[in-house]
């Protein structure tokens, strides 16, 4: 029971980057499995990291046993969304890799912020610069952008395809 409780502790306050702070994840239920260095948080998942917020259904975490339980990467399935300051996505599934402090949105990914609004199939968000690229349009469509100019909302949906 002590190793499970001291495990589970350094997955959720693990910090890889200096600047960070701590790591914390809450559900409705959590199932740990030490030999595959894995732990599975379920119902309403929501994991926080300074300004940095995930939700979701579902949620894989992976942790390292060499680096003392540090979160590798974790998985996020089903009414996956993020917000971090005045950006916030959506999309049905994620993927958090700590070293790289990227999220990457996948399927019907969409981000937006006071600016405007990007949608794609997969959308790439650095945690740390809070920069957001959208790596592949969704199949058979190109990326969108839509943005706000002087409270006007102007859409930049390729000639030739109607808006939804």
């Amino acid at each position: 029971m002590t190793r499970w409780l001291w495990m589970i502790s350094l997955v959720l306050f693990s910090a890889s980057l200096v600047e960070a702070g701590p790591l914390r994840i809450t559900s409705e239920s959590l199932v740990v499995d030490h030999a595959k260095n894995r732990a599975e948080f379920s119902g309403t998942v929501h994991l926080t990291r300074d300004d940095f917020e995930l939700r979701c259904d579902r949620l894989v975490a992976f942790y390292s046993q060499k680096a003392g339980g540090e979160l590798e990467q974790a998985e996020a399935y089903g009414n996956v969304s993020m917000r971090q300051g005045e950006k916030h996505g959506s999309s049905n599934e994620a993927i958090y890799k700590q070293s790289e402090g990227i999220l990457i949105l996948i399927g019907k990914a969409k981000v937006e912020d006071p600016e405007g609004t990007i949608q794609g199939e997969k959308i790439i968000h650095n945690i740390q610069t809070t920069e957001t690229r959208v790596q592949q349009g969704a199949v058979g469509e190109r990326v969108r952008l839509t943005f706000d100019v002087d409270g006007d909302e102007q859409d930049s949906t390729p000639a030739g395809k109607p808006a939804p």
